[in-house]
């Protein structure tokens, strides 16, 4: 669009790495976008919801909504970054990781699991996998496995519906 910025931004609102790795927010700023918007910050740049990489040709990839993070008591854990964790395990097919209540820790990841149709694999070779490659928090606490995941007609993984079967 023209006259019309996007930036993707860390919590202190600096712009991230353009390595492809750092994830931060999509702000965007320009005609069409932020005039007489609400949402919009006294700079005139619009928080979309969305997290994103840039990379070092200055193109930007969303990755997982805003909403998506886990806040499990003082620590943020990207769904993402399990979900990649888990999609390293020989046996995982497919994954989604959600957002599930917990009365002492407050929230901890979920993970929905589809394994390869031959595949034995347990949920705790999969929890044991991911405390190899994460800190302990960021570790899913429960997996749930399917033979599908919930998806749009376009192919995207419907969260939302993993929610309500949690």
């Amino acid at each position: 669009m023209v006259d019309t910025e996007v930036r993707v931004v860390n919590k202190h609102g600096k712009d991230v790495a353009p390595n492809g790795m750092e994830i931060g927010e999509i702000i965007v700023k320009g005609n069409g976008f932020t005039e007489d918007r609400k949402e919009a910050n006294q700079d005139g740049w619009l928080y979309t919801g969305d997290m994103g990489t840039k990379d070092e040709q200055g193109r930007i990839t969303i990755v997982e909504h805003k909403n998506d993070p886990i806040n499990n008591n003082e620590y943020n854990i990207s769904a993402l970054e399990v979900e990649r964790i888990l999609y390293e395990h020989s046996a995982v097919q497919e994954v989604a990781v959600i957002v599930s209540p917990h009365e002492e820790w407050g929230e901890i990841s979920h993970a929905f699991v589809v394994p390869y149709t031959k595949s034995t694999v347990t949920e705790e070779e999969l929890i044991e996998f991911s405390r190899g490659k994460l800190e302990n928090f960021k570790c899913p606490q429960t997996i749930t496995f399917m033979e599908e995941l919930p998806k749009t007609v376009s192919g995207k993984i419907l969260k939302v519906k993993l929610k309500d079967m949690n």
